[in-house]
């Protein structure tokens, strides 16, 4: 099994959009309600989403598994709310089907690589409270929930809680 990760370009949005739109929905299908989740996802909002996210330089990789793109991060420089030196990743999303074959973990590992080089000191996140298998997934890789919790913007509030691994 290949496993590439690069930089993504511009024209690489489409995908990166598609990659979003139906992890969404493998992911969070129990998490937020159905008519939330597919007004949330519109693929060509979310391409132009990623062509300017690119476009002004932000972290935006995608992971491609046997050449075909399967997986992607988005992460930032920028401190999250109350941590100095921090940076954050905001996305990290991988086709159903690519669970378990290693490409999140490069994923991860990369985007990490790149906000130390960066000068971050520690990396948080946001993940669902219920979503056991990505809280699992940010604990093999060292990050720890630090007591920072908020309701998330959709009808059913899920909780979403704060994660950080120090560098």
């Amino acid at each position: 099994m290949d496993i590439e990760i690069r930089p993504a370009t511009k024209e690489d949005a489409s995908s990166l959009a598609n990659i979003i739109v139906e992890s969404w929905k493998s992911a969070y299908s129990e998490l937020i309600p159905k008519d939330e989740i597919i007004r949330y996802l519109d693929k060509d909002r979310r391409q132009m989403q990623f062509e300017k996210f690119i476009e002004d330089g932000e972290i935006v990789l995608i992971g491609l598994l046997n050449e075909i793109p399967c997986g992607l991060v988005f992460a930032n420089k920028d401190n999250d709310e109350g941590l100095e030196s921090c940076g954050s990743i905001y996305s990290i999303y991988l086709l159903e089907e690519t669970w378990g074959k290693g490409l999140s973990s490069k994923l991860m590992d990369e985007s990490i690589e790149i906000l130390k080089r960066e000068g971050c000191k520690k990396i948080s996140l946001w993940v669902y409270e219920e979503n056991i298998r990505a809280r699992k997934f940010y604990e093999k890789h060292g990050f720890t929930f630090d007591g920072s919790k908020k309701y998330s913007r959709f009808s059913n509030k899920p909780l979403e809680l704060r994660y950080i691994k120090h560098l």
